[in-house]
């Protein structure tokens, strides 16, 4: 999700988790990254306008916990005053909810709006498309159904759809028809989860997204999206005002949240408990962060350098497959772009590929 300089975040109250132990490899390997379609003409952008992305070990671990509750300038004119058409909902399931072509990747966004896919096999990113929202700007956050359908958050709070498999550039977003202003949650990181490990269909889930220093007893909340009448209804309070969310085909839900470092937590999406807890030190979570799971593992995207130009990518072996315990480590230095959302189906691989 991407904060504006006037959303930064004042600190409302201190509450630290005990941490688990992972390992912490920050050189990372050299990725490349770039557009595998020879019709592209968007081109990774970085210092040097080259394919090639080097890892960059160093980042800014220093952040201001001074935060405007109002939204952005730029958002603030933004209204639902459009004339984008009223579809795109994922309220008319197919039986089993199968899965659509393009749902096997993790996909990103962009603070401008565009969307990428990323391989995690071969750490590779491929330019999706730009989106057209109605002429808003902004983008917040975004999640992934088994339809293809990428559902994008701008900092106003309202929420569109995206046919991933459209070949349009730009791609028309659709309007679901989410109502937005619920006061816990009035914007969020979000994520589809699965049923349960015997059904398939999943639900949009939701964590409140306030402000980064927004801590304490009961300061944010976790909710889920119906999604026949696409009402945001709270699962249950949580002490994080602030994060983001992934989930699996399995119904796990996992948060990124807090800062100084940052968590990876996993809530019972039924209860809202608190299940597992992690530290991730040297990463944030103040400006652009997104995160993914994919094959067992997280895929973590952070902008290190505050309100920068792009985003690093660490990798956290959660399922110790490599045989080196729970490693995070740097894979991608810079990403192509500033990544505000990232977004996987509950159709990717839950366990080691």
């Amino acid at each position: 999700m991407a904060l504006s300089p006037g959303r930064r975040a004042l600190v409302l109250a201190a509450a630290t988790l005990a941490p688990g132990c992972i390992i912490i490899d920050g050189g990372g390997d050299d990725a490349t990254v770039g557009d595998t379609s020879p019709e592209s003409n968007s081109a990774p952008t970085s210092p040097s306008e080259s394919d090639s992305y080097g890892t960059d070990s160093g980042y800014d671990s220093g952040y201001d916990t001074g935060y405007d509750s109002g939204y952005d300038s730029s958002d603030s004119a933004e209204t639902n005053d459009t004339s984008i058409e009223p579809t795109g909902a994922d309220n008319d399931p197919e039986a089993g909810c199968p899965c659509a072509p393009g749902t096997d990747l993790i996909y990103v966004l962009s603070d401008v709006g565009e969307i990428w896919s990323f391989d995690p096999q071969d750490l590779f990113f491929k330019r999706i498309a730009s989106i057209s929202c109605g002429g808003f700007s902004s983008t917040f956050s975004m999640g992934v159904s088994r339809k293809a359908r990428a559902w994008v958050q701008y900092q106003h709070g309202d929420l569109y759809t995206v046919d991933l498999n459209d070949p349009s550039d730009p791609i028309e977003c659709l309007d679901p028809g989410f109502e937005h202003g619920h006061p816990k949650f009035p914007n969020f990181g979000m994520a589809f989860v699965a049923n349960s490990l015997f059904d398939t269909c999943d639900k949009l889930h939701a964590h409140t997204a306030i402000g980064p220093g927004v801590i304490g007893p009961n300061s944010g909340a976790l909710g889920v999206i119906d999604p026949y009448t696409l009402k945001l209804d709270e699962i249950a309070p949580i002490d994080y005002g602030w994060g983001e969310l992934t989930g699996t085909s399995t119904g796990r839900l996992f948060a990124y949240q807090g800062s100084a470092p940052p968590l990876l937590n996993e809530y019972d999406k039924e209860s809202g408990e608190l299940l597992d807890t992690l530290a991730l030190p040297g990463l944030t979570s103040d400006s652009a962060f997104a995160f993914a799971w994919w094959g067992g593992d997280f895929y973590l995207f952070h902008d290190p350098n505050d309100f920068g130009q792009s985003s690093d990518v660490w990798h956290l072996d959660y399922d110790e497959s490599d045989g080196s315990g729970q490693a995070l480590k740097k894979i991608v230095s810079p990403a192509p772009i500033r990544i505000v959302g990232a977004g996987v189906s509950t159709c990717v691989p839950a366990g080691p590929v």
